[in-house]
């Protein structure tokens, strides 16, 4: 893709499609010169059949352009010599590499302009980022030789003239390249050893330690354990009956096919929703105990839900059982479905209440549906907690399906740009009101949020604005307000966003202007906006100095935030959450916190919770109140068994959503040749937690191809049903060789493979003798994959290079083959067919060659 953009045009789509296609040359060239649109110059000829109106996205490949923004190009990276566009001496260059990309902003005409950079074997070793603000990330990475990263570094400025922040990361692996440690350094701070990782004889992680300085102690060291078909049963298992959970913060354990809990609470008013053993990869039953507060040790005996589902694998009920008191009904959710699987009634508890023997019901929700739409939600439970629904108020659609108000909770008016992304929401009544605008890129990526509450009294107008910047991960608030100060406390607006945020369940998150005094030996700078960024065990909080690690139950949801408080030297509790089964948080623990800006806003499924009460996955935004989304789903055609609103095919306790896109993939084990059939994740390396826990080590895995690769019909092995209709499926090496075999492809290795002919023009008295010698290697291991019988013994190219000087002549090419398990890697070489054809005629020519040369000298 060159560029992409957006046309206005009265043709019809037809109309369109039919001048393209008259036109032959349908694509478009480099140039030297360049045309403007959206305020930005493109170095391509501009396209004969289709003008862009508004453009979108520019990519550029081979060679960098010309702008005059672009950063200096780096000649080295940690060390190593860099691809520039210019072939080198060798012939090598970024020839046939994505180098350059342009994204902007859908609000306005600014741009984010993004830069790769490539080591002399072709790997991305570099990026140059500069965003909206003016500012930049760079990142360089250390690779060993087959390309695993060493050490990385990152350097982030918001925008000129500001502080930037460094942050770099080193990593130890074993000898299968699995990471043992995992260093992280912030500034001039001392580097953290932010996790070490030890692993059982299936390569699954079995335990972890997080949180150590200077060799010292670790902050908590987790234990994880599974049952024999790979499934995580349990975090901190032999702690769970100590009293003080043995220095542990949480002890978890999941049962699949045991019960020790109630069967049914009420089995009148819940009839037909039975807590059961499962066999099928549902889950009956989790207990947890956890330390929500420092030296209050929890009761002995855990906390538990029981899960009920109906024959559809549907979850029908929660039961969540209170250790001292197991039948009280508290925090239980009870849920109905209709054929399309839209919840038609959700039924919610809180907890006792003023001396009352009974659980508060704080839901019974009654949904009303045009289609799959949720046009009303009515509350009948007259309980202004939870769902705020006891009008029962209409909720309003555009054309797209997007939800555009719900004044039950006030959300007065939601509007949503082209990617059906809510750019400008609005909540409250007057007098008290707050409108949020959200900026996005053009990829969808959200940069920028600006809350702005107003209080109309008598006195006046009273206004607060929250800005919270969003940029590669690092966020920043800006707060400003009418009276020209500060608050101590981050604030959600007064009544308008607790009527939409349960703000019941938590309590707010304090301000932290920097506590901690600047290191007078580091002298670090500091950045007063920027509050944290994510690390690969939790956050960074930049205005404490503090590494946030969490505890995540199975589905990645932080169950209990904690750091090294560096004022006291002890470890300090942050954040503590539970949840309903459908995700939303219990209410009055008092241990869950929200705020502005706050890293303890990323609570379900790790996503960003929002003064809506929503979550925000991405694509969609979800609302755990009702156990929906707003926004239909983007792939919806690919999931047509579901509704378009359907959270995690209403089994919430088994599946997650990554970023709420409908997502089937069939991947391959690369060293064991095992097959894998994931929804809701294309890209292993951005799986949750939960995910890789169960399949390993996720860069062992290649995908094969989509869900429907096999038909939309498939047969497995010891699955019931349908395969596709299971958010995982994994088989033996022998199952899937078997199953691939079947469905016709055979099984195969695939290797890189570099050859180099040499040919040597040295002289010899009268006459040049040319020699040619052929070498071949393989670089880095075999990886098993599975093909069609035609695709074996395939080579795919990936450079080819002639050097040559006076006296010898130097062809390198490297590819990738195919190839059946066990064949020679010569019996395909390139230069093979000329070694066995021309060996014995070169013999017979370099005789001749060297008797002419020979014969003056005898006879002299």
């Amino acid at each position: 893709v060159a560029y992409t953009g957006i046309i206005y045009n009265s043709a019809s789509r037809n109309g369109l499609q039919g001048y393209v296609s008259a036109y032959p040359p349908n694509n478009i060239k480099r140039s030297t010169s360049h045309f403007t649109v959206s305020g930005m110059n493109v170095y391509y000829n501009m396209s004969p059949t289709v003008i862009v109106n508004v453009l979108l996205s520019v990519n550029y490949y081979d060679t960098y352009p010309p702008y005059s923004f672009n950063p200096s190009f780096p000649s080295t990276i940690q060390g190593e010599p860099t691809l520039s566009d210019a072939p080198s001496t060798d012939g090598r260059s970024t020839k046939g590499l994505p180098v350059m990309s342009l994204v902007k902003n859908i609000e306005d005409d600014s741009w984010t302009r993004n830069y790769t950079y490539y080591d002399t074997k072709g790997r991305a070793v570099g990026s140059y980022s500069i965003n909206h603000l003016g500012g930049y990330t760079k990142t360089e990475s250390k690779l060993d030789f087959a390309g695993v990263p060493q050490e990385t570094y990152t350097t982030h400025l918001r925008r000129p003239n500001e502080n930037s922040v460094s942050v770099k990361e080193r990593f130890v692996y074993d000898n299968q390249n699995r990471l043992l440690k995992h260093y992280h350094q912030v500034d001039n701070w001392t580097e953290q050893l932010l996790a070490e990782n030890s692993y059982n004889e299936l390569s699954q992680l079995s335990n972890k330690k997080v949180g150590s300085t200077n060799g010292g102690a670790p902050l908590q060291s987790i234990d994880y354990a599974y049952n024999i078909r790979g499934w995580m049963t349990d975090i901190n298992k032999d702690q769970m009956t100590v009293p003080d959970l043995g220095g542990k913060l949480f002890s978890y354990k999941i049962k699949y096919n045991q019960k020790n809990g109630l069967t049914n609470p009420d089995p009148v008013l819940f009839a037909g929703k039975d807590v059961q053993p499962k066999y099928n990869g549902n889950i009956a039953e989790v207990d947890w105990r956890a330390i929500e507060s420092l030296g209050a040790n929890p009761p002995i005996d855990p906390k538990r839900y029981g899960y009920a589902y109906d024959g559809l694998n549907r979850l029908t009920a929660g039961y969540y059982q209170n250790p001292n008191n197991t039948g009280s009904k508290e925090n239980t959710e009870s849920i109905d479905y209709d054929l399309n699987g839209n919840i038609t009634s959700l039924y919610r508890t809180s907890v006792m209440e003023n001396d009352n023997t009974t659980a508060t019901v704080i839901d019974k929700l009654a949904y009303t549906y045009v289609g799959n739409q949720a046009v009303r939600i009515k509350d009948n439970s007259n309980n202004n907690t939870g769902y705020e629904g006891t009008a029962g108020l209409p909720i309003d659609y555009d054309l797209n399906g997007n939800m555009k108000s719900m004044m039950d909770k006030q959300i007065t008016g939601i509007s949503y740009n082209f990617l059906n992304l809510p750019d400008v929401l609005n909540i409250g009544l007057d007098p008290i009101t707050s409108q949020i605008k959200t900026n996005y890129r053009a990829d969808g990526v959200k940069l920028r949020k600006e809350n702005l509450k107003t209080s109309v009294g008598i006195a006046g107008t009273a206004w607060t604005k929250e800005i919270t910047d969003y940029l590669d991960g690092f966020q920043y608030l800006n707060k400003t307000s009418s009276d020209g100060g500060a608050s101590e406390m981050f604030s959600v607006a007064p009544m308008d966003t607790k009527r939409a945020l349960e703000m019941q369940a938590f309590s707010l998150a304090p301000i932290d202007f920097d506590p901690i005094p600047v290191d007078p030996i580091v002298q670090n700078p500091h950045n007063p906006e920027l509050q944290f960024f994510p690390t690969a065990e939790g956050f960074y909080d930049y205005q404490r100095k503090m590494y946030i690690y969490q505890y995540k139950d199975h589905l990645g949801n932080a169950r209990v935030s904690y750091g090294m408080n560096r004022s006291t030297g002890s470890i300090e509790i942050t954040d503590s959450n539970d949840y309903y089964p459908f995700g939303m948080n219990h209410l009055k623990t008092g241990n869950a916190y929200f705020g502005a800006g706050r890293y303890q806003n990323f609570k379900y499924s790790g996503k960003e919770l929002l003064e809506t009460g929503a979550y925000e996955f991405g694509a969609r935004q979800y609302m755990p109140d009702i156990g929906r989304w707003g926004v239909v789903d983007e792939l919806a055609e690919t999931s047509r068994r579901w509704s378009p609103y359907t959270y995690a095919y209403n089994n919430p306790i088994r599946y997650i959503d990554p970023d709420g896109r409908e997502s089937k993939d069939w991947f391959v084990n690369n060293n064991t040749g095992q097959l894998l059939y994931v929804k809701g994740v294309s890209d292993l390396s951005k799986a949750d937690n939960s995910l890789k826990n169960l399949i390993g080590d996720t860069k062992q895995y290649e995908r094969l191809g989509d869900d429907n690769m096999f038909g939309k019909n498939v047969s497995v092995e010891g699955v019931k049903g349908n395969a596709l209709d299971n958010k995982l499926v994994r088989m033996t090496a022998d199952q899937s060789e078997a199953f691939m075999e079947n469905k016709g492809y055979e099984k195969a290795e695939q290797v890189k493979i570099v050859e180099r002919e040499i040919e040597s023009k040295g002289p010899m008295g009268e006459e040049r003798i040319a020699l040619k010698n052929h070498y071949m290697e393989q670089v880095g291991k075999s990886d098993i994959t599975y093909v069609k019988p035609n695709e074996l013994n395939k080579k795919e190219a990936i450079k080819d290079i002639t050097y040559s000087s006076q006296w010898s002549s130097t062809r390198t090419i490297s590819y990738t083959l195919t190839k059946p398990p066990g064949q020679s890697n010569d019996k395909t070489a390139s230069f093979e067919s000329l070694r066995k054809s021309e060996n014995a005629k070169q013999g017979a020519s370099f005789l001749n060659d060297l008797i002419k040369v020979i014969k003056p000298i005898i006879k002299k």
